[in-house]
């Protein structure tokens, strides 16, 4: 929990430079390797290929390196290493079922694969920073998707979708090139693609229902709409190299919309991969809450251009995932307890609240068949 917590934290530190420092790298890569291996870890736990821990050892290698000041041809070797061993685990899930969810999360692996190329090849942090944020929100939406099965889009909304898919990924590269054309295409992507999200995934039917149902949909929702904020800034704003506009746009979706889908996520992604229960009780929702309010000072202070209300915002990002930290594994020594099958979080469970539906039955793990599927609805 100590990585993501420095992303927050970079709210009280100084602003970074537009050429970016290996400091500013280290951090920034500590967050990222934390999803790769936290992601990654899920997935060969679920699908049982020994092939697929390259991505998180690498990943887990590369963020020691960086914190011992290893030789930066080591690090960047490593760091190249577990990209490359997360797009493999992506690329062998859609081999073996063709389906959107597995190509959508697929292109994201690839836009996290070229931050690392353009890295060694010597880009700075704003110019690659782009690129971590379209790996995230395709990984994610693409999770969306995989949990939500059940959805049988017609045609216009499959239209919607992609559209915004395609123009996401074609503007961050054309962000290379062009960096203020590029950009707000990519806010307008963004804009998009939370639109589609908030009008469109199932997570909308958990708030008419009780306990963990309704602590996830309101966690996704609240995501979505972030992701809304951070479109809306690179709209407005183009590219940023620096400052105050650069930390809003990029604090909006990497704390406001990811870390609210972690919110959410973890009752699926403890289970799976520790083998964790988890109690609910109303407490869970104090960490939602702290980071909502927190990153509104912190937005508020940025688009004022005031540094103490930016700092102060930090300081609350920070001890909003301490304290989601905090309650997790309270929920988790409850359960421990006796806490009685209804209000024990089991992955089940957390798929229902993620809006999966009935269909998960016997075709859950399509993905694992050797035998390549395709998915009919998306197609």
């Amino acid at each position: 929990m100590c990585s993501p917590v420095l992303l927050a934290w970079d709210g009280i530190s100084p602003f970074r430079t537009a050429r970016g420092s290996p400091s500013n790298m280290a951090r920034s890569w500590l967050v990222v390797g934390f999803f790769v291996t936290l992601i990654g870890l899920e997935r060969a736990v679920a699908v049982g290929r020994r092939f697929m821990l390259l991505g998180p050892v690498a990943a887990l290698a590369s963020t020691v390196g960086l914190v011992l000041a290893a030789p930066p041809l080591a690090v960047d070797s490593l760091l190249l290493l577990a990209y490359l061993g997360f797009a493999a685990t992506f690329g062998y899930l859609l081999w073996v079922a063709r389906t959107a969810h597995h190509t959508v999360m697929f292109a994201g692996a690839l836009a996290w694969l070229a931050s690392g190329l353009l890295w060694i090849m010597g880009f700075s942090l704003p110019t690659i920073v782009p690129w971590w944020i379209t790996g995230f929100v395709l990984i994610i939406t693409g999770e969306r998707l995989e949990l939500a099965r059940a959805l049988r889009p017609d045609r216009p909304t499959r239209i919607w979708f992609f559209t915004a898919i395609t123009l996401l990924l074609v503007a961050t590269g054309i962000e290379l090139a062009f960096p203020e054309v590029g950009a707000r295409l990519r806010g307008f992507a963004l804009l998009l693609l939370a639109a589609w999200l908030l009008r469109c995934d199932v997570a909308r039917r958990g708030l008419r229902q009780h306990g963990v149902l309704c602590y996830s949909a309101v966690c996704l929702l609240h995501g979505y709409a972030w992701l809304a904020v951070g479109g809306l800034l690179a709209l407005a704003y183009g590219h940023q190299q620096s400052g105050f506009l650069y930390d809003a746009e990029i604090h909006a979706v990497l704390l406001g919309f990811v870390f609210s889908q972690v919110f959410a996520h973890a009752p699926i992604i403890l289970p799976a991969v520790a083998g964790l229960r988890l109690a609910f009780r109303w407490f869970a929702y104090g960490a939602p809450l702290a980071l909502g309010l927190s990153l509104t000072v912190r937005l508020a202070g940025d688009l004022l251009a005031h540094w103490e209300l930016r700092r102060l915002g930090g300081l609350g990002n920070a001890l909003s995932l301490a304290l989601f930290a905090v309650t997790t594994v309270l929920a988790a020594l409850l359960a421990q307890r006796g806490v009685s099958p209804d209000r024990s979080i089991s992955a089940r469970l957390a798929l229902q609240a993620a809006g999966a539906g009935g269909e998960q039955g016997g075709n859950d793990d399509a993905r694992l068949s050797r035998r390549p599927v395709m998915d009919e609805r998306w197609s």
